[in-house]
């Protein structure tokens, strides 16, 4: 048997797997154990020689072995070099679908900061140069703007790509197929588009906007803190945007930001690049790019209306989320690499807010939370209706606003969210 194995891992399979095969006693009787260390990595796929690449690759699942599929097959092999895919020429767009401003804010800064390359050279060239400006597919003498110039200084990319662009939704229930019977399937849905600079931050907005607040009051001020602190959720919003596939399978699908009661998750399609593994995440310094063009230029890119550019390039991604969440102690991150996808898990910690450090919702201003709460001055209850008439707000607006006003205790619900007869009341006070 240990010889039929050695036989099969040397001329069955390519590249040839080097396992170490030994015959071990074991209750009794011998077994054999063949101890296969993983293949480096610009030599995957491995796969069985007599089925082919596509046929014959395969992962270890949970209940057996499950065949690659061709995106996955097509990544690993995309892998084994340094992908090209950002440096795309787009033949339909041109100059015009790139931002003024944004080109010429690059260039000062470049000229700046390299003048020996890029201060006495034309526009056109310093383009060049940035990978912002490539030939056409159809014509090389015509420049046109490379995939990476787009996302990083088009107008509106997803003109040339609808897909390649931020989708978020805030779920009611811990899973996706699970809705709360007479409430919406999602509290909040939307996609952001536009310059990955401009998607960066509507989606670390939007997420803001809906996570939960502890608000401490110190001295004569409040002091609000996030449930997952804000620069953590920015710098992992910017990684999958920058590291995520750009490859022509891939640019049906889009980064997804999803937020469930107790964690929230952003999720690229791609897994780890190059040599980095999942134990290395969080090293300082340890980093590869996929899109080396893309990351070249957004550590060259502000922030819209601020002074800080998008990322730095130098592996300090993953580092700055693990410090931030240490110094907040309030979430923690787990990562969860696939062939096919890569995603960052935060979980909110099981600390509860103390009494003199209210919770909120910081999508639900304390305002409007406010001007429910007077409805029910005079009033033993209060319906659903009752509230959108009097407030002009939308039924899952009314819906979420109560849901957070039961869960912070200002309101009590009188029946289950079944119930066509639920209302709600103030809770009554202890005598």
């Amino acid at each position: 048997m240990r010889e039929a194995l050695a036989r099969a891992c040397a001329d069955d399979i390519a590249p040839p797997v080097r396992s170490d095969i030994e015959i071990v006693p074991f209750e009794g009787a011998y077994v054999v154990v063949a101890h296969v260390p993983e293949i480096d990595p610009v030599r995957k796929p491995c796969y069985v020689k007599d089925r082919g690449e596509h046929q014959g690759s395969f992962i270890r699942g949970g209940d057996g072995d499950r065949k690659l599929t061709g995106y996955e097959v097509g990544l690993l092999r995309a892998n084994r070099g340094q992908p090209r895919h950002d440096r795309d020429p787009v033949d339909e767009a041109s100059m015009a679908d790139l931002d003024e401003d944004a080109v010429a804010a690059l260039l000062r800064r470049v000229r700046r900061r390299q003048p020996r390359a890029f201060r006495s050279v034309p526009e056109e060239v310093a383009l060049q140069r940035l990978g912002v400006l490539v030939p056409a597919r159809s014509d090389r003498d015509v420049l046109v703007p490379s995939l990476a110039g787009l996302l990083t200084l088009g107008v509106y990319p997803q003109q040339f790509f609808p897909q390649l662009n931020v989708t978020f939704v805030v779920l009611p229930a811990a899973s996706k197929g699970v809705t709360p019977e007479g409430g919406p399937r999602f509290i909040d849905n939307r996609s952001f588009g536009g310059p990955i600079p401009l998607m960066v931050v509507d989606a670390v907005d939007a997420i803001a906007r809906n996570m939960r607040v502890a608000a401490t009051v110190k001295g004569v001020g409040r002091e609000d803190t996030y449930e997952y602190p804000v620069e953590a959720l920015r710098e992992a919003v910017v990684n999958a945007l920058m590291h995520r596939d750009y490859g022509p399978l891939a640019r049906g699908t889009q980064v997804q930001v999803e937020m469930y009661p107790d964690r929230l998750l952003v999720r690229n399609p791609g897994g780890l690049f190059g040599a980095v593994s999942e134990d290395e995440l969080g090293t300082e310094g340890v980093s590869s790019s996929r899109n080396s063009v893309l990351s070249a230029l957004l550590q060259e890119v502000n922030l819209p209306d601020s002074d800080h550019v998008i990322c730095e390039n130098r592996g300090t991604g993953i580092p700055t989320i693990l410090e931030q969440l240490r110094r907040a102690g309030s979430a923690s991150v787990k990562f969860s690499n696939a062939i096919s996808h890569f995603t960052f898990v935060f979980s909110r910690s099981a600390h509860r807010a103390s009494a003199d450090a209210p919770v909120r919702h910081a999508g639900l201003p304390e305002g409007r939370a406010a001007d429910i709460m007077s409805l029910f001055h005079g009033q033993a209850a209060l319906g659903t209706a009752d509230i959108m008439r009097d407030t002009g707000l939308s039924r899952a607006s009314v819906l979420r606003y109560l849901a957070q006003l039961v869960e912070e205790g200002r309101l009590v619900a009188t029946a289950p969210p079944s119930s066509r007869h639920r209302t709600y009341r103030r809770p009554i006070p202890a005598s």
